[in-house]
């Protein structure tokens, strides 16, 4: 945030645009394939069709999500990530509970896949 923007008081536009930035971040992050999508160790998440149950493939991309949060967004620190019961057994979505690291404000997530992808929502 440039300096004429903190004295005049334009703090809540920075915080927005912070946290959309975040939210892109992720987006990034996670849709990119482990091991194809990039040169850095860990960074993406896998491909999950070879898990039989909707339980292991659940505990998978939890694994893995925190695990690129922690390593490839430093500005957010993950408390949990909850698995949302859905009616549809294909279906899996995901609420990532995470507050900001400079300022220890809340954040919550929703994470679900969208065309075989995974999309980060506020």
């Amino acid at each position: 945030m440039s300096l004429m923007s903190q004295l005049a008081g334009h703090k809540s536009e920075y915080i927005d645009y912070d946290i959309k930035s975040i939210v892109t971040n992720l987006n990034n992050i996670l849709n990119c394939t482990r091991d194809y999508g990039s040169f850095l160790d860990n960074f993406g998440v896998s491909d999950y069709r070879y898990l039989s149950t909707r339980e292991d493939i659940a505990k998978a991309i939890i694994e893995e999500v925190d695990q690129n949060i922690t390593l490839y967004e430093p500005r957010v620190v993950v408390n949990e990530i909850i698995l949302v019961e859905e009616d549809k057994d294909l279906r899996l979505s995901f609420i990532i509970d995470a507050v900001l690291r400079n300022n220890g404000k809340p954040l919550k997530l929703f994470l679900a896949p969208v065309a075989d992808r995974l999309q980060v929502k506020l």
